[in-house]
């Protein structure tokens, strides 16, 4: 392979590594705006599920939840979850990630190397944020 088809390829997989990053921040975001600036008000704000009366004792828990990235109101009736599609796309994303950093890695130095990783360790931060924003409210 000739050194400028090799170097267009480096900036492609790049490119798409980067890109695949939008993803996982999009579910980190989601996360926190699922949570709103009080996680039990953005339950009751939300849509109930079905034989839910409003009252006092009708909320049970509610969690920040990591997998999906999201809410989880626990109701007497059911259980109402937020976040499932960003994280199937995150996943996507980190799994894009992972892939074509591994077929980047192939080019160049190591200059070129600690570049590649960088969308890898951005993806990887952005994880370890959401895991660490997770909460659990029982209520009485």
């Amino acid at each position: 392979m000739s050194l400028t088809r090799t170097s267009t390829a480096w900036w492609v997989l790049l490119l798409l590594a980067v890109l695949s990053v939008f993803p996982v921040a999009a579910a980190t975001i989601s996360q926190g705006a699922d949570a709103g600036t009080d996680v039990m008000d953005s339950c009751w704000a939300s849509d109930l599920p079905d034989g839910v009366e409003p009252h006092d004792n009708t909320l049970r828990t509610v969690e920040i939840t990591f997998i999906p990235a999201g809410r989880l109101c626990d109701w007497e009736a059911g259980d109402t979850q937020t976040g499932w599609p960003t994280t199937i796309a995150a996943l996507i994303g980190s799994i894009i990630a992972v892939v074509v950093t591994a077929f980047a890695l192939r080019f160049g130095g190591a200059a070129r190397r600690v570049v590649t990783l960088l969308p890898l360790v951005a993806i990887a931060v952005l994880w370890f944020v959401m895991w660490s924003s997770t909460l659990y409210v029982i209520i009485d």
